[in-house]
């Protein structure tokens, strides 16, 4: 049943490209050898992870050797690369350790630069951008950038393009555009360091090495611009990196026999470069914690709202949609074609011509079908209803629970295929209401009751974003659906058969604050307000603790049945248990959905 799409393999192929393009990825495996066979280290989990190894060693990251900023930032950095929990996985929390060297707005010490740098890129793994430690550490790395355009690794102290290059990738991390002015000098200082043989110098007047030009390489990774395009004599960046790599697969820092003090210590950096990554490697997914084995977190965006956002169980990518269904409750169609399955409408949302039903795995567009893409470990599937070329996007606040009268800072951005960059003037939803935000993707509300709010990015060319929960007060709810219609007539308003309508009182749930084991249980009424009898079903979406554990009338939504004739009532006890074995405190939401049929 499952064909290969060759047509679809294409089209995929350009969006691809349009979204990023085409970088360097040469082949690594002599070097993924090279590193299976050293002492492990933060540096080389982060290769390994960037060349696509599975089963990564990650017992050296039990602990942190050393007590500066940059060592913390650099195991968060590698625990994300391998979406292990930085704040669980060690002996002590290492986000919470980074953040204690955050004093005068700033990282580490007032002297250096570079711990500002690698703090900005570990927050950034692990969500928080939009922490005060990440956004000072990213203004005061502005404040220090040198005349020429470049960076150093302390203050007072000469540019080199070392610490330029991992300047510019956190700068962009932190939401700076790849155009501006800081950027832009950033990289022509980084220009005028190419020598005749392609490689790049630490700084102006030394010889190349490869770790410069694997900083430099990974950089213009970040920023979509294709290393084999900086040619200098004949030769590129690329071509001068494989030149220093010795039989056993591991890079020289400088030619083979050319110094006595010669080493294969830029391994891991020219690994990430050639694997056409920068820096972070990964982001940890927090979902991955409490994930169920074989599950995968699938998100499904349609025309007009979330159809989606569960844990799955499935193979492949269109597994998850035929899976999904009878946990989320949407219709699917599915069609055989001569080029093999293809999605074709979930719910009311049917494809034709170039907008119809689309894919991301972890972000990033696949060069396969849904039906022949195999998930591991860890990935992330969206789908969305839409055009080849949309980006995905993400909003993130800066506090999630606040008390009535505080205000909440946001961060709307998108994935161009290599980073994830502000959305200039998004448009943002709170509940109903839309909001905008300023040309650097930042929107400011202020909330002066109790009460949940959804708030999420619906920006025209842009896939909606995921709801972000902003809690005010003690509020916790679980809506459900209220009332809906159907007139089965035609367009000369004769009767094509009676209708039907269904009404679901209360609009909403409130099931307060609950322990591990405890229950607590709600009234509702399912109502037939049309003048034909009725069958109703339900289903149930949202955080799964709402799958695992709520009841309605003693059953799953999934067995619940009412027959109802016309006018006819029935009450109904929805109840909730929070099971022992749930690990995630905070609010939590989602909703049942209750349908009718003749």
């Amino acid at each position: 049943m499952k064909k290969k799409s060759k047509n679809l393999i294409l089209i995929l192929a350009l969006v691809l490209t349009s979204i990023c393009p085409a970088l360097v990825q040469a082949d690594v495996s002599g070097a993924v050898s090279y590193l299976n066979s050293q002492t492990q280290t933060a540096w080389s989990t982060m290769a390994l992870s960037a060349a696509g190894e599975s089963n990564i060693t990650v017992d050296h990251l039990a602990s942190v050797s050393g007590d500066l900023a940059t060592d913390y930032a650099k195991t968060i950095l590698a625990l994300a690369a391998v979406n292990k929990n930085p704040t669980t996985f060690g002996n002590i929390d290492y986000v919470a350790k980074l953040k204690t060297y955050y004093t005068n707005s700033q990282m580490g010490s007032a002297d250096l630069l570079n711990d500002d740098i690698w703090s900005i890129l570990a927050l950034a793994s692990v969500g928080q951008l939009n922490s005060s430690e990440a956004l000072g550490a990213k203004n005061y790395l502005l404040a220090h950038q040198n005349a020429d355009g470049g960076f150093s690794y302390a203050l007072g102290q000469g540019s080199d393009s070392n610490d330029t290059a991992a300047a510019i990738i956190a700068l962009v991390e932190a939401g700076v555009d790849k155009s501006d002015s800081v950027i832009v000098s950033a990289v022509n200082y980084l220009t005028a360091l190419q020598n005749a043989d392609g490689g790049i110098a630490y700084a102006a007047g030394s010889d190349s090495d490869s770790g410069s030009t694997s900083w430099v390489i990974s950089a213009l990774n970040k920023i979509s611009t294709d290393p084999a395009s900086w040619n200098k004599d004949g030769n590129t960046l690329v071509s001068y990196l494989q030149s220093l790599q010795s039989s056993d697969g591991g890079f020289w820092w400088v030619a083979e026999g050319t110094s006595d003090w010669n080493n294969k210590a830029m391994t891991p950096y020219a690994v990430i470069a050639l694997s056409g990554k920068s820096y972070p490697v990964g982001y940890y997914q927090a979902v991955s914690e409490n994930q169920e084995s074989g599950k995968y977190h699938l998100v499904i965006e349609g025309s007009q709202d979330t159809i989606c956002d569960a844990q799955v169980s499935g193979t492949t990518v269109l597994d998850l949609v035929i899976n999904g269904a009878a946990v989320c409750g949407y219709t699917y169609n599915i069609q055989e074609t001569a080029y093999g399955l293809y999605l074709n409408k979930i719910n009311n949302d049917t494809a034709s011509g170039l907008s119809g039903w689309l894919f991301f795995v972890n972000d990033t567009s696949a060069s396969v079908g849904a039906a022949d893409y195999n998930l591991v470990a860890g990935d992330s599937v969206l789908f969305y209803f839409g055009e080849w070329g949309w980006y995905p996007t993400k909003l993130t606040a800066s506090q999630t629970q606040i008390s009535s009268g505080q205000s909440v800072d946001f961060l709307a951005q998108y994935f161009d295929g290599t980073s994830w960059v502000p959305l200039a003037n998004a448009t943002i939803m709170l509940n109903d209401v839309i909001k905008s935000a300023n040309a650097n993707g930042q929107l400011t509300l202020s909330f002066a009751s109790d009460g949940v709010n959804q708030v999420y990015i619906n920006t025209p060319g842009y896939v909606r974003s995921s709801k972000t929960q902003i809690t005010v007060g003690n509020a916790v709810s679980s809506s459900v659906t209220t009332k809906v219609e159907v007139d089965l007539t035609d367009a000369n308003g004769e009767v094509l058969g009676s209708a039907i309508g269904l009404e679901v009182t209360p609009n909403s749930l409130d099931f307060g604050k609950l322990k591990l084991g405890q229950i607590a249980s709600k009234n509702i009424t399912v109502h037939n307000s049309g003048s034909a009898s009725i069958q109703v079903t339900a289903s149930v979406t949202g955080d799964s603790i709402f799958s695992e554990g709520l009841l309605i009338d003693q059953q799953a939504p999934a067995d619940y049945l009412a027959t109802l004739s016309s006018q006819a009532s029935q009450d109904s006890v929805v109840s909730l248990t929070v099971p022992l074995t749930y690990l995630s405190s905070g609010v939590k939401t989602g909703e049942i959905i209750f349908w009718a049929t003749q």
